[in-house]
């Protein structure tokens, strides 16, 4: 067995900083923290840097010029990988915007395909859509949204077979027996592009909906009289994505909501890339910094998971640890990976990040190997 050991860094083990000591690998598997590198180890020296787990992406759109939704294929989940590996997201789910049924499929299709050719970071797909309310489709195309059907649904289970599907949809759009079927099966669900009442909301999360999509953006706001989905989000126990670059949200709507959630609040980019080519057409506003759609509707992110964090700690005032904690064992206890991801320790994947104190990424471990940047 071949032994690596990582010296001279601060390593954040999803719990805690430890100073002056050696993480060990095998390569693929941490083998521990301890004060000295074993004999025969293969010592590599990380120099004024921090180590941390990989962190976990749960809503990205693609990556290198190729949307997913316009080319649904192994090769756009790679170029979303290799693009984003490089702004600290070791794991993904590769997301897919409302659309038809052919083309949901053909997504399912390209992430098995994908896995089944050994690629790596795939964590599962993020169905976003098509069962939303229609005045809250944000970028979506109003064409494909829909009333959700047990025999869609049934489809899209048969097909994913072991592929997780995640799932943003408006729980107001769903009839109750559908709703019950959805939250029998394996599809993990999420909240979201909805108009929800606060009642209807909280019914939702009484039933099991225990997941909110994007806090404050293409949802029902918070009113004296009628305070949504968000007012209901913050008013439960379920957590929710946000999206931490102050365009989508104001960095003051962070704190606020980081204040009354806590570690129920975790981050996503929801980022898309600049592509022209299909039916969603996003380009970047570059006097606006932000992605847009033909109308000039706010569309997506250019947010990287570590430009994220750094946001968090800079802007919003939260705490290294924690925002770490936001973008990896939080995003891993949501889809049931925090047995393998989302810490630093023994037993746990060899998936960390190396970055200085400006968040300026320095490297990364993944698949056994160790990349400078």
């Amino acid at each position: 067995m071949s032994l690596f050991a990582f010296k001279n860094a601060r390593i954040f083990t999803g719990l805690e900083f430890i100073d002056h000591q050696y993480l060990l690998t095998d390569g693929k598997t941490i083998i521990g923290i301890q004060e000295n590198a074993p004999e025969g180890a293969q010592v590599i020296d990380c120099s004024d840097s921090i180590i941390a787990p990989g962190l976990i992406e749960l809503q990205v759109y693609g990556g290198k010029g190729a949307l997913f939704t316009t080319e649904p294929t192994p090769e756009t989940i790679q170029k979303t990988y290799e693009e984003h590996l490089k702004g600290g997201t070791t794991h993904f789910q590769i997301t897919y915007h409302t659309g038809p049924l052919s083309g949901m499929l053909a997504a399912i299709q390209a992430c098995r395909s994908y896995r089944q050719q050994g690629g790596a970071g795939l964590v599962g797909l993020h169905l976003e859509g098509p069962y939303f309310n229609p005045v809250k489709k944000g970028a979506h195309l109003l064409s494909y949204i829909r009333k959700a059907t047990i025999a869609e649904l049934t489809a899209l289970v048969e097909a994913a077979d072991d592929l997780p599907l995640y799932l943003t949809l408006a729980p107001e759009e769903a009839d109750p027996e559908v709703l019950e079927w959805l939250l029998s099966s394996p599809i993990l669900l999420s909240a979201g592009h909805s108009n929800a009442t606060y009642t209807e909301a909280i019914q939702a999360f009484d039933r099991g909906i225990g997941l909110v999509t994007h806090l404050f953006n293409a949802m029902s706001p918070f009113n004296s009289r009628e305070p949504g989905l968000l007012g209901a989000t913050l008013d439960s126990s379920v957590r929710a994505s946000i999206i931490a670059d102050g365009i989508h949200v104001d960095f003051a709507s962070v704190r606020i909501a980081k204040k009354m959630m806590g570690d129920r609040l975790f981050l996503i980019t929801d980022a898309v890339t600049e592509d022209t080519r299909g039916e969603y057409r996003f380009t970047i506003n570059p006097e606006r910094r932000r992605f847009e759609d033909e109308n000039g509707t706010l569309s997506g992110s250019s947010l990287t998971l570590i430009e994220a964090v750094k946001n968090c700690v800079n802007e919003v005032g939260i705490p290294l640890e924690e925002a770490l904690r936001m973008a990896s064992l939080y995003p891993a206890q949501i889809i049931g990976k925090d047995h393998t991801l989302g810490r630093l320790g023994a037993g746990y994947e060899a998936s960390f990040i190396l970055f200085d104190q400006n968040f300026q990424m320095k490297g990364y471990h993944t698949e056994g190997k160790f990349t400078r940047i």
